[in-house]
């Protein structure tokens, strides 16, 4: 079923110890609440620009390998009847724009995340997704997790808008410090040319996020389809978001949105990280994710 990311307790203690590739399973480690902070202004932040599958061949190598033997290989494990939160059974924009980041850690096995449709090319995710972790080396030693692929509307084994290679990915040097686990993706076209956003729509994003509200958490915790859960949400300093309900192995990135309407559509103000045994938490979208998304909606 491939390794899994550290999804621990206090949001600091599980970026330190996960040491996988994707989202993985709650650690004892650091239980009880987020842990101190460590955010600094948009300014300081040092970003990245990692190129994944940016040649026509690249391309082919991520669509062979996912659609021929990975996705099939975590399917086989996901866990449909040990759901901790009901389907999403809606349908409308959130079946459409929130799916599984797959992606292929240092050994060579697969591993998922949620990631949502956010731009006319851009994706959002939780940076952890993306790179892994290295024993006692800084965050910007880690390694760069192999050929990400994207499929929303993720629905039991297949996606039913197709699946999208992602072409570069922006986030922050040192993505371990709170505020910082947010990685926004640049998505190739699809093989009609059609943007993602043409074939799937997209729902709103928010960089300030101010205020309590009703907050709506989707994921996939190793799951055939997308889980929800809603409670009143709780900003922390700007640097993360709160939400009384646990999700769990591989739900990180998944979207935190506020004001959902009939059609499915809200608005990202965090990306899910970690959580402990009664909460979860997410990045707030704050100044760093505004820069990282408008370099990807720039390029």
């Amino acid at each position: 079923m491939g390794r899994r990311h550290g999804w621990g307790g206090a949001v600091v203690a599980a970026l330190v110890v996960g040491v996988a590739a994707g989202c993985g399973p709650m650690t004892a480690a650091g239980e009880g609440g987020p842990g101190p902070r460590h955010g600094r202004a948009p300014a300081e932040v040092e970003t990245l620009v990692h190129d994944t599958a940016v040649t026509d061949r690249q391309r082919a190598q991520v669509e062979a390998y996912w659609t021929g033997t990975g996705i099939k290989a975590l399917a086989a494990g996901d866990a449909a009847g040990e759901r901790v939160q009901p389907e999403w059974a809606e349908g409308g924009a959130v079946a459409r724009t929130v799916g599984r980041l797959y992606v292929r850690g240092s050994d060579g096995g697969p591993s998922s995340c949620t990631a949502t449709v956010v731009g006319t090319r851009t994706v959002v995710t939780a940076a952890h997704c993306v790179r892994s972790v290295v024993a006692g080396k800084p965050a910007s030693a880690a390694t760069w997790d192999g050929q990400p692929y994207f499929v929303p509307g993720y629905r039991d084994g297949r996606g039913l808008y197709g699946g999208f290679t992602v072409r570069r990915v922006r986030m922050a040097v040192e993505w371990q410090d709170e505020g910082q686990d947010v990685a926004m993706l640049e998505m190739n076209d699809a093989r009609d040319g059609r943007s993602i956003s043409g074939v799937t729509g997209t729902q709103r994003i928010a960089f300030a996020p101010e205020r309590a509200a009703l907050t709506h958490f989707f994921g996939y915790p190793y799951t055939s389809r997308v889980l929800h859960c809603q409670a009143p949400g709780q900003p922390l300093d700007g640097i993360l978001w709160r939400i009384p309900c646990r999700m769990g192995v591989g739900s990180s990135g998944g979207p935190y949105m506020v004001d959902l309407d009939a059609s499915g559509t809200g608005t990202v103000v965090a990306v899910n990280v970690s959580g402990d045994d009664r909460d979860s938490y997410g990045t707030a979208l704050a100044g760093l994710a505004r820069k990282l998304y408008r370099e990807s909606e720039r390029d």
